[in-house]
């Protein structure tokens, strides 16, 4: 017997009595029929081809894709490590010459507030000079009460002393015209000799 009439004798279709059914009814049993061996057919194909070597690489994929998963939510919620801050001067020369002398316009005569417009020839000088500058670029961030905390616990000390006449401009001759400055004239000042102040600042990247 050929497999369609195993599948289907006189009065059954695909191994259903349908004698006595009207033809709607024997279309609806056959597609039930139909779908059901074509799902077995499907069934057992799969169950052949996922072997263990199958099944292994499909839990290696999870399993990487599961790692790759938690790996960027960590990134994306992990804070970014804040830049090292860059300097806006580069040396104690560049914050004298740029910035404190304009901000310390002051008449020196001499004798009431001393000043020294080679004032990198006197150690203590140089010493303060570098604190204030580097209290300067740490204090620039904080753009609330950075300044005022500068001047009042830095600036104003430290100017204080280096414009007594008995601080560490004594030794110079005070009284030279180049030392002196009018109401509202920069503070004297020449340039060091060349290398004395290198530039600290990282080197600009190209683009």
């Amino acid at each position: 017997m050929s497999g369609r009439d195993e599948q289907s004798t006189a009065g059954s279709v695909f191994g259903v009595d349908v004698a006595g059914y009207d033809g709607d009814v024997v279309d609806a049993a056959v597609k039930a029929e139909v779908h059901k061996a074509v799902a077995d057919v499907a069934r057992k194909a799969v169950k052949a081809a996922f072997t263990d070597d199958v099944r292994a690489q499909l839990q290696e994929r999870a399993a990487k894709a599961a790692d790759e998963a938690v790996t960027a939510q960590i990134q994306d919620e992990a804070p970014a490590e804040p830049e090292e801050p860059t300097l806006f001067y580069g040396s104690t020369d560049d914050f004298v010459r740029e910035y404190l002398r304009y901000a310390y316009a002051r008449r020196i005569d001499g004798a009431t507030l001393v000043w020294a417009a080679e004032w990198w020839r006197y150690d203590e000088a140089v010493i303060r000079l570098e604190a204030l500058w580097r209290s300067w670029e740490h204090l620039r961030l904080d753009a609330a009460t950075g300044m005022s905390v500068w001047f009042r616990d830095h600036a104003d000390h430290h100017m204080a002393l280096l414009m007594s006449s008995s601080g560490p401009f004594a030794a110079a001759d005070t009284y030279a015209d180049s030392n002196k400055c009018e109401v509202g004239e920069p503070l004297p000042c020449t340039a060091p000799p060349e290398g004395m102040f290198p530039d600290e600042r990282p080197p600009a990247a190209e683009e």
